[in-house]
């Protein structure tokens, strides 16, 4: 098995409207960040705007 590093946590708190789009905001971001892997932690409405907010676990 790989030894897996943790790389720290990103947050995404932009334009984000639906589940799908913050796991694929996660991804990219992820990935651009040198991750091999990501963990989701967190997605939530703040307020009744309608948009989530959302954070991850990265790794390598």
């Amino acid at each position: 098995m790989d030894d897996v590093q943790s790389l720290g946590v990103i947050y995404i708190n932009h334009n984000i409207a639906t589940e799908q789009e913050a796991d694929l905001a996660l991804s990219q971001e992820s990935d651009a960040q040198g991750a091999k892997y990501f963990q989701p932690i967190l997605m939530h409405e703040p307020g009744s705007g309608g948009l989530i907010h959302a954070s991850a676990a990265l790794y390598r």
